[in-house]
């Protein structure tokens, strides 16, 4: 999805008003100091990867230098907060531009934020965040009750764990855009005003849904033959194999409290995998109408990699909550496999969308 400027009308983004900044700007050097100023802002906290600087990089632009140096003119007081793992390189990147840097809990958390209020003796009102991801700079300001401006990403690679973050944030910007009320170039987008339902992402994520429930009957009548129906020498698979498990792999399934509950995860697999079959064909082309045979063999590839992942996610809250769900185990199974399947859900639907089914064109 393009980046789009402007200002969002908050009011209207509903559950994702955590997540909602108060402007969007393509780029650190194109934020108004002047207008910050009007606002009372005397405070200003700032991302660094992609934000002031390309990731692993030190070197940074003549502009980014230029609105720094005209910030400290004016007044402002500056700080990085910085969730990166390297306080060598952002020592070096802080000393370059003469500001002090805080290290905390990870953003979102509200650690860092609430360090630099102290500091500063500010209150979140004084206070603006810069950055350039939703989940982290964004989520972890209006936590903190400050204002954030979202800024666009710098050209380049970025860290794996980032990489997963803009997945989802492609999602949730795709709603809150609905919300942006000076838009300062919406040639090709949506008008804002356009009604949920008929919105594209919208309209694929139900499909999305009704396709997940027939993937979740197949996995969960698949998993449930392989733990309770199968018989084997006059006990079951499940029983069977899990035993069989823990007495020859004792530190990798260590977890279970019982041969079902080490049998479960290799049940997991074997039924995921079946369904994916499922939801690659539908979802091809019931939910994102891919009508061309081109690219098909990458596709599939791509949806196994993301299915896959949401089975690795699947597998950790299924089998935890499994194990520590009191009860009969066909209850704490029914349980557990819903709740994780709800979770992963929403992984498939951004991962097919925005990878296996990549959708070029804009919503």
């Amino acid at each position: 999805m393009r980046f789009r400027e402007g200002t969002f009308d908050r009011s209207k983004t509903g559950i994702l008003r955590p997540f909602c900044p108060a402007h969007a700007v393509a780029s650190l050097p194109e934020i108004n100091l002047d207008d910050l100023k009007a606002e009372n802002l005397s405070l200003i906290l700032l991302d660094v990867d992609h934000t002031l600087v390309k990731w692993k990089q030190e070197e940074f632009s003549p502009e980014v230098l230029a609105w720094v140096k005209k910030a400290k003119e004016m007044g402002f007081e500056m700080c990085i907060l910085s969730n990166t793992r390297h306080p060598e390189r952002l020592a070096r990147l802080a000393a370059v531009l003469g500001i002090e840097t805080f290290r905390g809990r990870f953003k979102p958390s509200t650690h860092m934020y609430e360090m630099a209020l102290e500091k500063y003796g500010k209150k979140p009102e004084d206070a603006v965040m810069i950055g350039d991801q939703i989940m982290t700079d964004v989520f972890g300001a209006n936590r903190a009750g400050i204002d954030a401006i979202w800024v666009q990403k710098m050209e380049g690679p970025e860290f794996a764990g980032t990489k997963i973050n803009r997945v989802v944030e492609r999602l949730v910007t795709s709603l809150l855009y609905r919300s942006l009320v000076i838009p300062l170039d919406t040639t090709s987008d949506p008008a804002p005003n356009t009604p949920f339902f008929e919105r594209t992402i919208v309209k694929q994520f139900l499909k999305f849904c009704f396709v997940g429930g027939i993937s979740f009957v197949i996995d969960s009548a698949v998993s449930y033959v392989l733990m309770f129906k199968i018989p084997l020498d006059g006990d079951l698979l499940s029983n069977r194999g899990g035993q069989y498990l823990l007495d020859h792999f004792p530190s990798l399934f260590r977890f279970a409290n019982s041969p079902t509950g080490a049998f479960l995860p290799v049940a997991t697999v074997i039924a995921a995998s079946i369904a994916m079959i499922n939801s690659y064909f539908l979802n091809r082309s019931f939910t994102f109408k891919i009508k061309s045979n081109e690219n098909k063999g990458k596709q599939a590839l791509r949806l196994y990699i993301v299915g896959y992942m949401g089975l690795f996610i699947n597998l950790v809250v299924r089998t935890g909550l499994f194990t520590i769900i009191p009860g009969h185990p066909k209850r704490s199974w029914a349980i557990a496999t819903v709740l994780s399947a709800v979770i992963v859900a929403m992984w498939n639907f951004v991962g097919q969308r925005y990878f296996a089914f990549r959708v070029h064109k804009s919503e």
